[in-house]
């Protein structure tokens, strides 16, 4: 192993997955080579009588993205020289219908996404998974080659309003030994009905008082799911405290999800707040505390397991007496646009667009994402090194989203592993 593993390419192995940088091809250096979670890349090797424009045809990306790529000043390339392919996981959320309204098309949309991971089941205060499968989607993402990851969160989706609530919820069953267990074998039955390729278990929020417990329920979920050949993935909030705060809570923080990276085979890190955790309005996401939790994070989290989650829906935030701020898809964001014309905008520094409109008296301001700040936050992933990025729901998002990043780099596709159990 070490004539293959020379002191260069392990430099260039360490600095690349954010290693302790040494030369050395020690205990860290072989546990991610044996891991299959290093980022993939693809290089191609200019063969004689290819193009740029031929090269880009075959792997279905941009010539442009090529260029950019690679560093190339003119789309001429030559014989043994080499290309690199830029790759990332995209993966969309996206959640089940209200009874009564229409089901999502998601056909157009499955051919550009290496999974897809649907919000079908919850956690309730007993600790029983609750939800059903939709049969339909799961049979789609199989004829598209699309990983399946089913989405397991803590207490019911839509009664998320109340944070403490959701909380309380997840410090019983982490507390209550009967909850526990019902959480546990919950978690086995679930898995032995679906033929998946992983689950993803989301929470709202981690007190530090309850990490260790925290890591020590999701080993269990993880040997239960081992059984049935099923990976572990979970997806926590972006840590507050390493955007804010220096010193002994970023350290913690950022040790907290080191332990959770440790157990999971992947961590969504949700970079955005609901319209119900406003207290005023602003944009949903900030590129720039992105870019700060990353630093934060740099060597005491592996980056190849991290998978950003951005939003690509609206919040609509009125001035009336007693409102709540409202969230909004795309489609609608376009909507208000095209019936008021306001003038759009975007904050200092920032990817999100804004805008103000009045309606029936009463002052409005929205704030959206769209295909342009999406793209961006897709640049951060590469940049970063990072497992990929996931949309939070695929039912909100703008449609020039997916040209957008397939201008940007191509999409892995692992396929494989979808479709639900009869059992």
């Amino acid at each position: 192993m070490y004539d293959i593993l020379t002191k260069g390419a392990v430099f260039d192995l360490q600095k690349a997955h954010r290693l302790r940088v040494d030369g050395i091809a020690g205990k860290e250096v072989f546990n991610l080579l044996k891991s299959g979670l290093v980022r993939k890349k693809i290089e191609h090797i200019v063969a004689r009588g290819e193009t740029l424009s031929s090269i880009a045809g075959k792997y279905n990306v941009p010539q442009e993205l090529l260029i950019t790529a690679n560093h190339l000043e003119t789309d001429k390339i030559k014989e043994g020289e080499s290309l690199l392919i830029p790759v990332l996981r995209l993966i969309g959320f996206c959640t089940p219908p209200i009874p009564g309204d229409p089901a999502e098309p998601y056909e157009h949309v499955l051919p550009s996404l290496t999974a897809i991971a649907p919000r079908w089941f919850f956690v309730d205060e007993h600790g029983a998974i609750q939800g059903e499968p939709d049969r339909k989607l799961a049979a789609l993402a199989e004829m598209s080659g699309v990983e399946l990851w089913p989405v397991v969160s803590i207490g019911r989706p839509e009664s998320c309003e109340e944070g403490a609530q959701v909380q309380d919820l997840l410090g019983n069953v982490l507390s209550d030994s009967a909850t526990y267990s019902t959480a546990i074998k919950s978690f086995s039955s679930l898995a032995a009905r679906l033929h998946a390729k992983g689950l993803v278990f989301s929470i709202k929020d981690l007190p530090e008082k309850d990490v260790y417990a925290f890591q020590s329920f999701l080993r269990r979920i993880l040997s239960v799911l081992r059984h049935e050949k099923l990976l572990l993935a979970v997806e926590v909030p972006l840590p507050e405290e390493t955007a804010s705060v220096q010193g002994q809570n970023c350290k913690i923080r950022c040790l907290d999800l080191a332990g959770i990276a440790s157990i999971a085979h992947l961590v969504f890190l949700k970079t955005y707040k609901d319209p119900e955790e406003f207290s005023f309005p602003g944009p949903m996401v900030s590129v720039n505390r992105i870019k700060t939790v990353l630093k934060s994070l740099t060597r005491a989290v592996d980056f190849w397991k991290l998978i950003i989650v951005v939003p690509a829906f609206g919040v609509d935030f009125s001035a009336g007496l007693g409102t709540v701020p409202l969230r909004k898809k795309h489609g609608e964001v376009m909507e208000i646009i095209d019936t008021f014309k306001p003038t759009v905008s975007q904050p200092e520094g920032e990817q999100s667009k804004v805008f103000k409109y009045r309606s029936f008296r009463v002052s409005h301001t929205v704030y959206f994402e769209d295909a342009e700040s999406i793209g961006v936050y897709g640049d951060l992933a590469l940049r970063y090194g990072l497992a990929g990025m996931a949309i939070a729901d695929l039912a909100d998002a703008d449609p020039w989203v997916w040209p957008a990043l397939k201008a940007r780099f191509k999409v892995v596709k692992d396929g494989g592993g979808v479709g639900v159990s009869s059992r």
